[in-house]
């Protein structure tokens, strides 16, 4: 497949209008380079993970971060400028994830897309954990949707990749959608150019597609059972997993997910640090590539902090239970 062919297959399969393959680090720079965010805007943010790269790239821009992904705190975020859908701006976006944030969190889309028409405002996902398989953001109301490669791709992809599909304009009883007609113009004249893809590159796509469904699966089956083995361990403390009662967002993440609750789980380590927990544990546990068969973990707050988070992989989870376990018992021991 070529380029065009890749980006019609992602399309089609986010249910998007068109989509396009960028090159970048993560979705926020992603965003930036596609350039539809434009001086005078303002962009409304709940990013904890990426909260720096909000500080560059959006510089002639009003940047707001939130310290909630909810309608409340995005509309009193919004208050003061007077966005317009028409094509010269200024423009107001929101930016969420569908899931993210330290505890990922998992914001209530549909209604997070009403408010944002209400204030004319442009809803962008970040899907990247959630991935396409797990969410839909286009169908809930976001106008564009975009997620890093990674786990797409298996881990195997030679550079950062980042798909960015856009919401189609048609509603029902044929009445045009503003806000995704808005982001298709911008989208159009973006001005980005094609992404030159290796054949290499090209390769790992299209079998990370074809394969997708049953990897994504995985990951989430292996995610949920590690959760709960976590949740059960004395050693740790404040568990986060959508699919865990205790979850603050548990209620909003069964209709908002599918076929399952993400790939993620986050926790604390009572009274030990996040590199103290790495130095007892194999390497490929923090080497593997990220979005590749082995269960991954990193630390959100930095090494010095408590918090652990862990992406399962397809390995299998009684074994990375198994490691797991022993790793946390010998730090007791210390």
């Amino acid at each position: 497949m070529d380029v065009q062919q890749l980006e019609e297959s992602w399309a089609a399969r986010a249910g998007a209008r068109e989509a396009r393959l960028v090159a970048a680090s993560h979705v926020p720079a992603a965003l930036s380079l596609l350039g539809i965010v434009r001086p005078g805007d303002r962009l409304v943010a709940f990013a904890d993970d990426f909260a720096d790269a909000f500080a560059r790239g959006f510089d002639a821009c009003d940047v707001v971060l939130v310290g909630e992904p909810s309608v409340a705190a995005f509309t009193a975020a919004s208050e003061g400028l007077d966005a317009s859908f028409d094509a010269e701006g200024p423009h107001l976006w929101w930016f969420v994830n569908s899931i993210g944030g330290f505890g990922l969190r998992v914001p209530d889309l549909r209604a997070l897309g009403w408010a944002a028409r209400e204030a004319r405002a442009l809803l962008v996902v970040d899907n990247t954990v959630a991935s396409v398989f797990g969410c839909d953001p286009l169908r809930l109301g976001a106008v564009l949707s975009l997620e890093a490669l990674d786990r797409v791709c298996a881990g195997k992809a030679p550079r950062k990749l980042v798909a960015a599909p856009v919401a189609r304009s048609q509603l029902k009883r044929h009445r045009v959608d503003a806000a995704s007609e808005c982001a298709h113009t911008l989208f159009a004249g973006c001005g980005a150019s094609a992404l030159d893809l290796s054949a290499e590159e090209a390769d790992v796509l299209e079998r990370g597609l074809s394969s997708l469904n049953a990897r994504m699966q995985a990951h989430f089956d292996r995610a949920r059972a590690l959760a709960e083995y976590l949740a059960t361990n004395e050693m740790v403390r404040d568990v986060c997993y959508p699919g865990l009662s205790s979850h603050p967002d548990h209620s909003v993440a069964t209709g908002i997910l599918e076929h399952g609750f993400g790939p993620a789980v986050e926790f604390d380590l009572i009274d030990r640090s996040a590199g103290e927990l790495f130095d007892t544990l194999p390497g490929e546990f923090r080497t593997s590539p990220a979005g590749g068969s082995r269960t991954r973990l990193s630390a959100p707050r930095g090494k010095r902090g408590s918090a652990i988070r862990l992406f399962a992989g397809t390995d299998d989870p009684l074994v990375v239970a198994s490691t797991l376990d022993n790793a946390l018992r010998k730090l007791a021991t210390l």
